[in-house]
């Protein structure tokens, strides 16, 4: 499992004082209360100081970047958080720990592919999976996921339909 994953991207300085907008790519900014450090980098060797965090309207100011012009050099940049540093709710699981696993038939048990990634929808976000007769996209919706394990993998419940095999998509 990797130990720092994307929080999300640094956009354009907001005001004089440093304050940086930020694209969270978590559930919300609020996921990110309580963490002191953002890393530059998924391995943990450059990180910033989270001076102050806003919910409201996404934005961030870092320690020793308190001025718009050091600010705009971090514009664009993607920041990490330490997966140390959230304490989840009991059974949610990151969804950066779902890729590789098996997905299977709920109905029949056998298995359909192996998640490759998590593509983000308007309704919903959608497993693309990478099967061996061809790639599908699965709802991830309570209606056709079943069960998310680490150790057993993805159980699906498959509709008529649903399953179309295509090579098309990637």
């Amino acid at each position: 499992m990797k130990r720092f994953l994307q929080a999300g991207r640094l956009n354009s300085p907001r005001g004089l004082k440093g304050e940086v907008k930020f694209d969270c790519w978590c559930d919300s900014p609020e996921f990110l209360i309580g963490v002191k450090k953002l890393y530059l980098d998924d391995n943990g060797e450059r990180f910033l100081t989270v001076k102050l965090l806003r919910e409201t309207i996404p934005s961030i100011i870092f320690e020793g970047y308190e001025d718009r012009s050091s600010a705009s050099s971090l514009t664009g940049r993607t920041v990490y958080f330490d997966r140390n540093d959230i304490e989840l709710e009991e059974g949610v699981i990151f969804n950066d720990d779902l890729i590789s696993l098996s997905v299977y038939d709920d109905e029949t048990g056998e298995k359909i592919g192996v998640l490759e990634r998590i593509d983000e929808g308007v309704s919903c976000n959608y497993y693309f999976v990478k099967g061996e007769n061809g790639n599908y996209l699965i709802p991830a919706r309570d209606e056709f996921i079943t069960q998310v394990s680490l150790e057993t993998g993805i159980r699906v419940k498959l509709i008529e339909g649903l399953m179309i095999a295509t090579r098309d998509i990637d």
